[in-house]
């Protein structure tokens, strides 16, 4: 059962990496784009949507550093991870809780306001990057939870 497992949580490890990475460029970029003084309006993702009502300055920068951290601790559990240890798989794990919650809050908020009366423009960009990241995040959280990941952990000597 363990050699079945240690390659798909090797893959795991990387996919960590990688949600990490790209995250992390891009929370990064927006929170940088920032600097200049302008809103987000304006920024370099040009994020439509300021013009409506439940976005705002503050809701969306706070938005911005809650997934700026997630993917700072995914990327740092997906290095852990690699080397089998236990603690990589509790940065991800703890994490996804709160990256799929502000993900799939701002997905319903682009719905309402999609299909709602407001009938936004959005692009299918923004929509594409929260729901890929809502999907690997609980797909991550899955495996990592799942008995046989334990159990090769035990196995390891509980590092």
């Amino acid at each position: 059962m363990v050699s079945r497992v240690l390659p798909r949580l090797q893959i795991a490890a990387l996919v960590s990496i990688a949600s990490g990475l790209i995250g992390g460029a891009v929370w990064y970029v927006d929170l940088y784009d920032r600097t200049d003084g302008d809103d987000l309006r304006w920024g370099f993702w040009h994020n439509p949507f300021m013009q409506f009502t439940p976005f705002s300055e503050t809701y969306l920068e706070i938005t911005m550093w809650v997934l700026l951290g997630c993917s700072a601790l995914v990327g740092l559990g997906g290095l852990l991870l690699l080397a089998r240890f236990r603690w990589g798989a509790s940065l991800v794990v703890a994490q996804a809780p709160i990256s799929i919650a502000t993900n799939a809050s701002l997905v319903l908020l682009i719905a309402w306001l999609a299909f709602g009366e407001a009938k936004m423009e959005w692009t299918g960009e923004a929509l594409a990057l929260r729901l890929g990241s809502i999907a690997v995040n609980l797909l991550l959280w899955r495996f990592l939870t799942s008995r046989a990941v334990t159990e090769v952990f035990v196995e390891s000597g509980g590092r």
